[in-house]
């Protein structure tokens, strides 16, 4: 196995010559032959691998023009540039007008090239866990790859995309946005053929009005389907529901509650997994989740359908269901002893807190503690938001709810609005550390969430440090 700029595969990206890339971008060859052969790029110089194209962004901070000579040292045979740049022998320097966008029109004649089966998820919360999921049922019938890490803009997508290897049949893409106009943009870069909405919720209200202004962004997957494509949308969720007027082709429905493609009979396990009954057009099959959480039901429901779309039978697709992993950061259930600590410290919004709280709600402990952090871009809906989440917290079975930063302010103060247990807020991170010590005994249970920029993983990197007894660790800064 090769790693390509960050992408594992198990063989090589196609090979381009300097003038077919010169000529697909509009660009023109100013150092090196056109013979040149480039195999995978790279916007970052140490990711450099002998024979890849370096990609030379000008940044806000940063200028990628600065670290071409390093990524010729390291081996790379050519770099896009849009200024005049230093090459050695045998080098090759391909002048365009904007680097990004020649980055981005290289990375459509690659998809197009190896004629692609495209799969692009897109959603409120869940893209990342349905994408696992979405690529372990595809890898059952087809040579599958997804993206890795956070390449889901208008930079990694084309990253995933330009280092594929050859033998790629399927590409499962997770698609992210900050704003209207953002998933066109990476629709019109990988031209998914199947579409995914996974949910509309509140996540990045900094940068929309409404939801509904936050859901007709997410349709922006949908409406880009071809007529022979094929959109997936969840059926319990309204906004993402409504989004079916806006496909041209096939629509293929998901819940819990109704849809084409459903679970009867959850059943949740106490090792934090869950069984269900899957129905789909051409068939049902029992499946075993190792991921926790309801929620992680519908990821599962909507991976499922990616099967579907994709003409995998129902027994093959419960089986790569259930190799599906948590992934890091997002609801990992980690077990300190006697101690059950569930960390979702990736990012953080009203509807993944409320699917974080029911995951605890299934999980037997006492103590039962909850540390929720600030959640961030939620614009002129924040104060409100996090009174919301609070009021939710005080109705669950929590012995004591931990509120942290200055956000989180607000969502103590809907949490003693409805009465509920003992509170604390803080904005010191010492401060949650050493309540947490004296609180986590033997049989205890906590959940630990929050937004991204809170750094949250710090608590759960202390907590996970054992002391000399074998109890977590004594905490402090992390």
């Amino acid at each position: 196995m090769t790693r390509a700029g960050g992408l594992e595969t198990r063989a090589s990206p196609p090979a381009w010559s300097a003038a077919e890339v010169a000529r697909i971008v509009g660009g023109r060859i100013t150092h090196g032959a056109g013979g040149a052969v480039v195999r995978g790029a790279a916007v970052d110089s140490r990711t450099i691998t002998p024979g890849m194209l370096f990609v030379a962004l000008a940044g806000t901070q940063s200028d990628g023009h600065g670290f071409v000579a390093d990524a010729f040292h390291r081996g790379a045979a050519g770099a896009f540039v849009s200024r005049p740049c230093e090459a050695p022998p045998g080098a090759v320097l391909i002048l365009v007008e904007d680097t990004l966008r020649a980055f981005q029109r290289l990375a459509r004649a690659a998809r197009d090239r190896q004629r692609l089966r495209v799969v692009g998820i897109t959603g409120s919360v869940g893209k990342t866990s349905t994408k696992e999921m979405a690529a372990g049922v595809a890898a059952r019938a087809f040579r599958t790859a997804r993206s890795p890490e956070n390449w889901n803009t208008e930079i990694g997508i084309p990253l995933v995309l330009a280092n594929l290897p050859e033998d790629r049949e399927v590409v499962v893409l997770e698609m992210a946005m900050r704003g209207p106009g953002q998933i066109r943009e990476l629709v019109e870069i990988a031209r998914p053929e199947i579409g995914v909405v996974t949910n509309v919720g509140e996540s990045h209200l900094d940068f929309f009005p409404s939801r509904d202004a936050l859901a007709a962004a997410k349709g922006e997957l949908i409406e880009g389907l071809p007529e022979d494509g094929c959109a997936i949308l969840n059926a319990d969720d309204r906004l993402a529901w409504a989004l079916r007027g806006r496909a041209r082709g096939r629509v293929i429905a998901f819940g819990l509650e109704r849809g084409e493609v459903r679970a009867e009979a959850v059943s949740l396990l106490p090792s934090g997994g869950s069984t269900f009954r899957l129905k789909t057009p051409g068939g049902q099959a029992q499946v075993t989740l190792r991921v926790p959480g309801r929620h992680s039901v519908h990821n599962a429901l909507a991976a499922a359908a990616v099967g579907v779309a994709l003409g995998i039978g129902a027994d093959a697709v419960a089986a790569g269901l259930a190799e599906a992993a948590p992934v890091p950061m997002r609801l990992e259930v980690i077990r300190l002893g006697r101690t059950v600590l569930l960390s979702d410290v990736y990012n953080s919004s009203p509807q993944s807190v409320a699917a974080a709280l029911d995951t605890l709600d299934e999980i037997e402990g006492s103590p039962r503690v909850v540390v929720l952090g600030d959640m961030k871009e939620l614009g002129t809906r924040a104060v409100e938001a996090h009174r919301r989440v609070g009021r939710d917290a005080a109705r669950r079975r929590i012995d004591l709810l931990v509120a942290f930063g200055p956000l989180a302010r607000d969502l103590a103060a809907g949490a003693r609005e409805a009465g509920g247990p003992r509170i604390v807020h803080t904005e010191s991170l010492d401060d949650v550390l050493g309540l947490l010590m004296k609180e986590l005994v033997p049989g205890s249970v906590a959940l630990i969430k929050g937004s991204r920029a809170m750094a949250m993983e710090r608590i759960t990197a202390a907590l996970m440090r054992p002391e000399p007894t074998g109890t977590p660790g004594r905490g402090g800064s992390a």
